[in-house]
């Protein structure tokens, strides 16, 4: 194959060659768009999914403070049903001691102290007064049934005295029950603002972590995009690197060439500047350098130095 063919052969392949570099170039271009749109995805996601898990933490935390304020709750509203429970069961004791008082108030039909004078004047006209028979049995019947009377007076007098004690320890214990109302309202107060910025901060969690998605579901789309172009790249690499192989024969062989019209340049060079100097014409360096390389090559080991 003469030189021609072999550059016309060289030419062709590089074109080939450069048009698959040409081709690499562009869909790296395009991989590296891509590849931006990538990190950019990937940033947006992971910081979205930083942001979630960190609102999550904070949001736990307040849900923690309100579970423990609900657990004090629950502990004063039993501590206060039992107050309750008190107040029901004295509530009972005055229905009862009042329904008894009321009664022996009717049985009495009048004040121990109206009574009692009552009483104590019949004894003194039945003791110190001279009245007759007749009048003595009567005022005797009508003391025995004041001292009856007068009995169930002072009974009354003493369930009304139960009644008035046990409603002070009702009002003592309605007080402490209030008291105890007040603080659970207080609490729940502080336990619904726990709650309600717990839920506002998931909301704003789920706003998060829906965008989060959404980026990440752009990012396995634009993954499936960089795919192909990889592919692509690979195989077009692997076909310039096939035209390399086969353009290294045809340039080992015009390196050849090349090198044997340098040298005979050279000798040709050597052979025209010893002309000049068997004429005794001036000669350049390079002339002067084609002669020794001239030499050098004639005598085998020239330029090597002995020991």
């Amino acid at each position: 194959m003469n030189e021609k063919e072999l550059k016309d052969n060289l030419n062709e392949l590089r074109t080939k060659a450069n048009k698959k570099k040409k081709e690499i170039n562009e869909v790296l271009t395009e991989l590296r768009i891509h590849q931006k749109d990538v990190n950019q995805l990937r940033n947006k996601r992971d910081e979205g999914n930083d942001q979630c898990k960190n609102l999550s933490q904070e949001a736990r935390k307040l849900r923690e403070k309100r579970d423990k304020l609900n657990h004090k709750i629950s502990k004063l509203k039993e501590k206060r049903k039992k107050l309750n429970d008190k107040i029901k069961s004295n509530s009972g004791k005055i229905k009862d001691s009042k329904e008894k008082r009321d009664k022996l108030n009717r049985s009495a039909r009048g004040t121990d102290t109206s009574l009692s004078s009552k009483y104590e004047s019949s004894m003194d006209d039945l003791l110190n007064k001279d009245i007759p028979l007749e009048s003595e049995i009567r005022l005797f019947e009508s003391i025995f049934k004041l001292a009856e009377r007068l009995e169930a007076a002072k009974e009354a007098t003493e369930f009304h005295k139960k009644v008035v004690s046990t409603y002070e320890v009702i009002k003592g214990l309605d007080d402490e029950a209030d008291a105890l109302s007040s603080e659970i309202r207080k609490i729940a107060d502080e336990s619904e603002e726990y709650h309600l910025k717990a839920v506002e901060i998931y909301q704003q969690v789920d706003e998060i972590r829906k965008e989060a998605d959404e980026n990440h579901k752009k990012l396995l789309e634009k993954y499936e995009t960089l795919n192909p172009l990889r592919d692509k790249i690979t195989a077009l690499r692997k076909d310039l690197e096939g035209i390399q192989e086969l353009m290294s024969p045809y340039t080992d062989e015009m390196d050849k060439i090349r090198s044997k019209r340098d040298e005979e340049k050279k000798a040709q060079r050597a052979v025209e500047a010893k002309e000049k100097l068997k004429t005794n014409k001036r000669i350049s360096f390079d002339d002067l350098r084609a002669i020794i390389d001239d030499d050098t090559k004639e005598t085998p080991g020239a330029g090597e130095s002995t020991a």
